[in-house]
């Protein structure tokens, strides 16, 4: 297991909010090897005691889980390195006498991954070092192609973390079981059987401070193009050759080569954006987002994406994967919803019933079918019956950071999955830049736009 964690950019929000509640996390359960060292690396001006107090504020903050006595041990365990993180010189003497290999974590905005990631290729890292790179992976297919390239020439694959923490062990553990464990429906889950497969993440949050990136981002880079294809690559994926990572990453990047490139005629029919405007949420006024600060409105930042794809495969042909995801909305919703296809004849004609739907939580461990029984008088009864699967109940960066310490890849994403969902959704931008669909409006705490 990888010793030395160095964060590069720790003075981010992402090592306060996330990185360091997960060191947290593992070190209260005993999951590290003990002589874990943190190495927080930025442009600030701080000594290492400042550091550290503004790591303590933070576990204070956000490590709720941990105990004193933990949030006190990860305390003891930083180090602060001050370095400009593009120049290979500085990450050279930053990262001297660290050995043996670490794992280098860039906390950064997407802006920097070039040049330091030049930088620390030149700064020799100690062989077997992991590299982890944080979504959004580029902006577009070009930059992510350039991305891809400057880490073939400089990194092992194998040893090159794209992170994506919708890929939690948990949630892939849960889609396997169903998937792969169970006769009854591995038997129909193809394009006989089911209807169609919608992904929904909603969410009432706004955008939360996080202005500066989500108005260059919208939704459908910060969710679709990244989250919700590789859920969608996880639930139509064949059953892969063998169970090691190599296996399982090919059968989910030939999942996305099987969705065709988008015409411009099916981007208008098949896609659809919006933002909110003034609304009410759990009796909150909430702005619009062109009046957020930080949003330039005449972007036309979409808050609210839907894409509808069809995958060209024996199994899937026909049946469409609707990804959904928005801010603002009413309700917390995430889930993939599989509906089965209604029996055409059954004893109980006149009388269909509801439809079967497969439910499966993406944030909480449930799984849900809808089931029709007996009721009154040869009727039919729709019900939901609900399992709840086995769940560490960890934090989803407290599994990706265990897998990085171990040097165990499956959960991150390969260079072609990255590079596949950009030329899928490539033509969807395009046309959305155009204004070839319309932007439309829905209220704050409403359940989206209409009419779609």
């Amino acid at each position: 297991m990888i010793d030395p964690f160095v964060i590069i950019g720790a003075s981010g929000d992402l090592t306060a909010r996330l990185l360091l509640p997960a060191v947290a996390e593992l070190v209260e359960q005993q999951k590290t090897p003990e002589g874990l060292t943190l190495t927080g690396v930025d442009r600030m001006d701080w000594t290492e005691e400042q550091f550290r107090e503004r790591m303590r504020e933070a576990l204070d903050a956000h490590a709720t889980r941990a105990s004193a006595r933990t949030r006190t041990e990860v305390l003891r365990r930083l180090r602060y390195r001050r370095a400009d993180a593009t120049r290979g010189e500085d990450l050279r003497r930053a990262l001297g006498g660290i050995h043996p290999s670490v794992l280098a974590y860039l906390a950064l905005p997407a802006h920097l991954f070039e040049p330091v990631l030049t930088a620390l290729s030149e700064a020799s890292l100690p062989k077997g070092s992991v590299v982890a790179v944080e979504k959004p992976f580029g902006v577009d297919l070009a930059s992510a192609q350039r991305l891809n390239e400057l880490l073939r020439l400089r990194f092992p694959d194998t040893l090159v973390f794209r992170i994506d923490h919708f890929l939690s062990d948990e949630l892939v553990q849960r889609v396997f079981a169903l998937r792969f464990g169970n006769r009854v429906l591995e038997s129909i889950w193809n394009q006989q059987h089911i209807e169609r497969v919608t992904i929904t993440w909603d969410e009432p949050l706004t955008v939360e401070g996080r202005a500066s990136y989500y108005d260059r981002a919208g939704a459908l880079r910060d969710m679709i193009q990244n989250h919700l294809l590789e859920v969608l690559a996880l639930v139509a994926m064949e059953q892969p050759a063998r169970s090691d990572e190599r296996s399982i990453r090919d059968a989910r990047a030939a999942v996305l080569r099987t969705i065709p490139t988008m015409t411009a005629e099916q981007v208008r029919q098949r896609s659809v954006r919006a933002r909110y405007v003034d609304g009410d949420i759990d009796g909150h006024k909430v702005p619009a987002y062109a009046r957020e600060r930080g949003v330039e409105a005449s972007r036309e930042t979409e808050t609210f994406a839907e894409l509808t794809l069809e995958l060209a495969s024996w199994r899937w042909a026909g049946v469409p994967f609707v990804l959904r995801t928005g801010k603002a909305l009413a309700q917390s919703h995430a889930e993939v919803a599989v509906y089965f296809r209604f029996e055409p004849d059954h004893a109980y004609r006149g009388q269909p019933g509801g439809q079967n739907v497969l439910r499966i939580g993406l944030s909480e461990p449930y799984v849900r079918l809808a089931v029709n029984i007996n009721g009154p008088e040869l009727t039919l009864v729709t019900q939901d019956l609900e399992l709840r699967s086995h769940a560490t109940g960890r934090l989803a960066y407290s599994n990706l950071l265990l897998d990085m310490l171990r040097a165990q890849p499956m959960l991150t994403l390969r260079d072609d999955e990255v590079e596949e969902a950009w030329r899928i959704v490539e033509p969807v931008l395009a046309g959305w830049r155009r204004g070839e669909v319309p932007l439309r409006e829905y209220p704050a705490g409403s359940a989206g736009p209409s009419g779609r």
